[in-house]
Formats: structure tokens, sequence, C-alpha cells
């Protein structure tokens, strides 16, 4: 295959990220365990493995269909709504509150870990290799690669549900968290290993974090 060196920098193509300046974002005190090594580095962007996601995000981007375009805007826009008509159906309340309290303590570990890996997005590596992403531009891919924040919250609403409503079918929920990855990857701008990690990730979060914010929180649910 043959890369373009003019977008490199020192003609090494690993050197590449989605930005050169981090800058750590303080974090609750809650975090006292060690987050910078929750996931694996993602694989290099010379790697097979990074080239071979390329070349399925060029597949399934340029095969979507109607019913993907609209699961990709829809995604983008709104990662609630999927669960709260999963627990309209089972007559249960939404616990919205809890929600974003656990993910506001989450989301800044997140940026961090965004920021030690710095992945570029495949648009990035897809240029220099010569592979053709057909990528839905939006608004929500400002911050690096590793991990995809969308299936960060989608598995971590997914796990706080299960943890509170046992009566759902967890089938169901895992369902709308494997939309949600699906989403990222037909809009082209995450690879399947960015999912891969933002699963362990929040589900390292949850086990780490509930005890304590559970102790914490008085939700009528």
């Amino acid at each position: 295959m043959d890369i373009k060196w003019p977008y490199t920098k020192y003609n090494n193509i690993d050197n590449i990220g989605f930005d050169t300046i981090y800058l750590e974002h303080p974090m609750s005190k809650l975090i006292d365990f060690d987050w910078k090594h929750i996931i694996k580095p993602p694989p290099k962007n010379s790697s097979s493995k990074t080239i071979e996601e390329l070349k399925l995000l060029s597949k399934v981007t340029k095969n979507r269909t109607k019913k993907d375009v609209e699961l990709v805007y829809n995604i983008d826009q709104d990662m609630d709504t999927p669960f709260i008509l999963l627990l309209k159906k089972y007559r249960l309340f939404y616990p919205q509150s809890y929600i974003e309290l656990f993910y506001d303590i989450i989301r800044l570990v997140l940026l961090n870990i965004k920021g030690i890996w710095n992945r570029p997005r495949p648009q990035q590596l897809a240029k220099i290799y010569g592979i053709d992403i057909n990528i839905i531009l939006t608004d929500t891919t400002h911050t690096a690669a590793y991990p995809s924040g969308h299936t960060v919250y989608s598995n971590l609403v997914a796990i706080i549900l299960n943890s509170i409503y046992p009566q759902i079918n967890k089938k169901e929920l895992d369902n709308i968290v494997l939309e949600t990855a699906k989403a990222r990857v037909i809009q082209g701008v995450h690879y399947p290993s960015d999912n891969k990690a933002s699963l362990i990730f929040s589900e390292y979060m949850f086990d780490k974090l509930n005890p304590k914010l559970r102790k914490y929180y008085n939700d009528k649910i």
C-alpha cells in the first residue's frame, strides 16, 4: 500500500494523532484508582489491525442503507431515547439524574484517556493510506477516537438500568448498546476497536463508582 508521507510527522505514521496538545482534566476525588490502565493501548496506526479496520469502514460506509443513515443521526443526537422507550414498555422510571451524575464523573476520565492515547480519527489515516471512507460529518467528532464516548455512555446506561431493574430483559439493553456502537462505525468516525475498549472502560468504571454513588444518591426509582 502506497503511503502518502507528506501527511506524516517525521516520516512516521505512528506519530500521527488527533491532537498534539494534551492537558489533563481535573477529576472527581472519587477517582482514587489507576484509571490510566483500564484499557490497553489502541492498535498502532501502522498496524495490520488498523488497516483492516479502515478497509472495513470503507466498505460499510459505502453500503449504508436509508435505515443506517437514520440510525446514525438518531444516535448522534440522542442516546437516551432508545432506553426511555424501552423503560416505557416496562412502565419504569428512567433515572436521568443518576445517569447524568454518573457520566459527568466518567466523562472527565474518558477525555483524559482519549488525550493520552490521542488516536486519530479514521478519516485522518484513511487519507494517508489512500482508503476512501464515506464519512457522515456531525458535531460529535471533536476529540480523539479511542475509546468511543457514545458507546461508553450507552453501555453505562445499560449497566445502570440492568442493576436497578433486573426485570428488564438484558438482551434488549445490550441490543441498544450494539446499535450505538454500529452507528459510530457506519458513520465512519470510529474503529470497531474503539467500541470494544468502550465496553471494557464503562464496565470497569461502573464497578468502581456505583457502590460509592448509590450511597449518596436518592432517586425515586
